[in-house]
């Protein structure tokens, strides 16, 4: 993972997030339904907020933080899915997708194309506020348990601490015969 610089799949490319994916990013993580569901996405998102992101993102510690855009050829960037250095060892993975590409399968297939190649990490956890059932089936489709704990976690979009169902990895729920990956 630590080398990986492009994930594809069937449908989706994985690659590094880019300076000019700000304005789309803004613009779905603007919509309260996506930002809502973010703990550290503030409502409104304004692209200023999308480009300082980008910023950070590119410039956190290598071999602990990874961002990658997922992109359909031809529209452009549709969510962010990436994972983080937690203080225990873990890797938080964490995604979203922007409203016009829910239902459609891209989360499952792009999350369980970047957990193939991000469990040789280590131990993986993740979490979804409790009022987003979609995001569980999610990560359970690509191999994540519940662990039974729940968290409080404030959610700069609502404004509010929020119940968040904790998961940790369990196996590999995801294809890899149809992943493709390229190194640096």
């Amino acid at each position: 993972m630590r080398d990986v610089i492009e994930i594809e799949t069937k449908r989706l490319k994985l690659r590094r997030v880019r300076m000019s994916d700000a304005p789309r990013i803004a613009r779905f993580c603007n919509d309260p339904g996506v930002g809502r569901m973010l703990a550290q996405t503030p409502l409104p998102y304004l692209e200023a907020a999308a480009e300082g992101w980008i910023l950070i993102s590119r410039a956190r510690e290598p071999g602990k933080h990874f961002t990658f855009a997922v992109e359909i050829e031809g529209e452009g960037i549709i969510g962010v899915v990436g994972a983080h250095a937690q203080k225990d060892g873990a890797f938080e993975i964490g995604y979203w997708f922007g409203r016009p590409y829910w239902g459609q399968g891209y989360a499952s297939e792009a999350v369980g194309a970047f957990v193939s190649e991000a469990r040789r990490l280590g131990p993986l956890a993740a979490g979804h506020f409790v009022d987003n059932e979609a995001s569980g089936r999610v990560l359970r489709k690509v191999g994540f348990d519940y662990t039974g704990e729940v968290k409080r976690m404030f959610s700069m979009g609502r404004g509010e601490s929020v119940d968040c169902k904790r998961m940790s990895y369990r196996s590999a729920g995801a294809d890899d015969d149809h992943l493709r990956v390229a190194f640096a």
